[in-house]
């Protein structure tokens, strides 16, 4: 196959200006590596400097916490107060990432509802657009986790709301500072931006949630006033859900409308696809999981809601998600689903992936991730073995779930 055929070695441009050598992105993973102060350390330095070597197109960072009271989890990279910021970490940081030439992106994170008790105090509940509890389950000990862990969130005020903005602008300002090419907004996955976008958690009657079209507005003053702050040349895009699939979730008619709406408003470079929450993982075979069976025996999860986005807008689509084939890939940006493929999990053993990938003298039927069965290896992108693997990568005693 020559290269004119291959769509994943073309270069790639970001309307924004950024340019990519081919089109296969590192995706977002969880490392769970931070300590400490929980920003950037060896141990993040190490594993990017591998990611660096990859010969990716782009690398997307695991999602950095904007606000250390409400993470994901307690070994998230997190941005500390103003005072306590180094950063001088966060410049070594986003030197080892493009190291070898890869422009790196960082994803910034509010896990609004799903955050459980960390550096707040142990009884103060999360903040989410209204105070819909998070559903793990019914039995006693989902109960008791829900009740201890992760409670019942307080509805944001306006004021919260205003904080949680800055909190979002600031956060791009230090990796503008910092040397990164941009930031990522993460909008999937039932975090803070998720909750204001989807009707299941976003109960509002103001203007942040009074219509499907007001519950666009948090993500909509976020995009504004990071764009009035950062060069004109640093990339902003945003990872968003295709749908929730749970029960008064979020459908793929409204996340299509979504996109739509972000396309009108402008200031995006490009957007992610991804799907599902914590109630309802989009690949993890949980029970809320609303979708057809075709669908979750295809390679890209979701290449289906892609490829009727992009009929409707023209900004560059990232699809994460199942790939492990370099046919699934081509086949992929050769429909016009998408512009881009990122791969998350096989990249956490096979740290040089994109090399064979883009290998021409490299036959279809071997240009593939070494664990390439799609549904065998459970989903998530926070998978606490991707840091075990990736930290000690001739220790891969228990990679095979990965």
């Amino acid at each position: 196959m020559s290269q004119n055929e291959m769509p994943i070695v073309q270069p790639f441009e970001l309307p924004c200006g950024l340019k990519l050598s081919n089109r296969i992105v590192k995706a977002s993973m969880e490392e769970m590596l931070g300590s400490g102060d929980n920003q950037p350390n060896e141990y993040i330095y190490r594993l990017y400097e591998r990611w660096a070597k990859g010969s990716f197109g782009l690398i997307l960072t695991g999602n950095v916490q904007i606000d250390e009271r409400y993470p994901g989890l307690m070994t998230d990279m997190m941005i500390p107060s103003k005072d306590k910021i180094d950063i001088e970490k966060w410049k070594k940081y986003a030197n080892v990432c493009q190291s070898h030439g890869t422009p790196a992106i960082v994803q910034i994170n509010h896990a609004g509802r799903q955050s459980p008790s960390g550096k707040r105090p142990f009884r103060e509940p999360p903040i989410a657009p209204s105070p819909v509890p998070l559903s793990i389950g019914n039995n006693i000990f989902a109960r008791t986790l829900r009740r201890l862990v992760i409670s019942t969130p307080h509805e944001m005020t306006r004021v919260q709301i205003d904080e949680a903005v800055t909190k979002f602008v600031e956060a791009a300002e230090i990796m503008v500072k910092a040397g990164f090419a941009g930031v990522e907004l993460h909008g999937s996955h039932g975090y803070l931006i998720s909750s204001f976008l989807s009707p299941k958690t976003n109960k509002r009657n103001d203007e942040y949630g009074a219509t499907p079209k007001d519950r666009m507005m948090f993500l909509f003053r976020i995009i504004d006033a990071i764009r009035a702050i950062v060069p004109q040349t640093f990339a902003v895009g945003v990872k968003l859900n295709s749908a929730d699939f749970s029960t008064g979730g979020l459908t793929e008619e409204e996340a299509h409308d979504q996109i739509r709406w972000i396309d009108e408003h402008g200031g995006i470079d490009f957007i992610e696809i991804s799907g599902g929450t914590y109630e309802a993982p989009a690949m993890a075979g949980s029970e809320h999981d609303t979708r057809s069976e075709r669908t979750k025996r295809r390679e890209a999860y979701f290449i289906e809601f892609a490829a009727k986005v992009r009929k409707t807008t023209k900004i560059p689509l990232i699809v994460t998600g199942g790939f492990r084939t370099r046919e699934g890939m081509n086949d992929a940006i050769r429909s016009d689903a998408c512009d881009l493929v990122a791969i998350a999990r096989p990249v956490c053993i096979e740290f040089n992936l994109p090399q064979i990938l883009l290998d021409q003298n490299i036959t279809d039927e071997n240009a593939r991730a070494l664990h390439s069965s799609g549904s065998s290896i459970p989903f998530h992108d926070s998978n606490p073995k991707a840091s075990v693997a990736t930290i000690n990568p001739n220790d891969m005693q228990g990679s095979e779930d990965l």
